[in-house]
């Protein structure tokens, strides 16, 4: 059992640690440090129909600690995954995934993934984890709740106040950057 759980979830806890942690070191370890626990809470698991929701749980707590530890955030640009199941939830964040989503080229894609970086980085933990979460990874936000232990609708809030954070903190390093090139022409 174990060995099909670490198979289903390895890769998306590597990709959502990688993408919060920003580091590729860090992330594989911290993956292992995940499944290590899982191995070693296996017997004490009474809900084991969620096991999906309490790894990322255990990811999103690991990979906190070691931000708080490093006393810096990096990020590495979000993609939106597909998902099968998003229905109208999916349709409602429509803009935002557009607005989150990196096409892969140029020095133009790369400025925009440097700005969408520094914006994220802004973000408090908690509204970063939630965004990256539901954006990055396609995780509807009822299974976030129980991933960071909230109820779905504070969870919801949280996701939607992340959201406008998000393109606040985003148009406001624009604003910045605008002022040093007029200060530079």
């Amino acid at each position: 059992m174990l060995t099909l759980l670490y198979e289903q979830f390895r890769r998306p806890i590597f990709t959502y640690m990688y993408r919060l942690l920003g580091n590729q070191e860090d992330a594989a370890d911290a993956t292992q440090e995940v499944f290590l626990r899982a191995c070693m809470s296996w017997e004490k698991l009474r809900d084991r129909e969620n096991l999906g929701d309490w790894l990322y749980r255990v990811a999103t707590n690991l990979c906190i600690d070691m931000l708080r530890k490093r006393k810096r955030l990096s990020w590495w640009p979000l993609t939106r995954r597909n998902r099968e199941d998003e229905g109208d939830e999916g349709e409602r964040e429509g803009d935002v995934r557009a607005f989150l989503s990196a096409d892969h080229g140029g020095i133009l894609v790369v400025a925009e993934r440097e700005h969408m970086q520094l914006a994220l980085a802004r973000l408090p933990h908690e509204y970063a984890v939630v965004l990256v979460l539901s954006v990055a990874q396609g995780i509807p936000y009822q299974e976030i709740a129980r991933i960071i232990g909230l109820s779905p609708g504070a969870t919801a809030s949280r996701l939607s106040r992340a959201k406008k954070m998000f393109v606040e903190q985003y148009q406001h390093i624009g604003q910045e950057l605008d002022r040093k090139q007029e200060k530079r022409s």
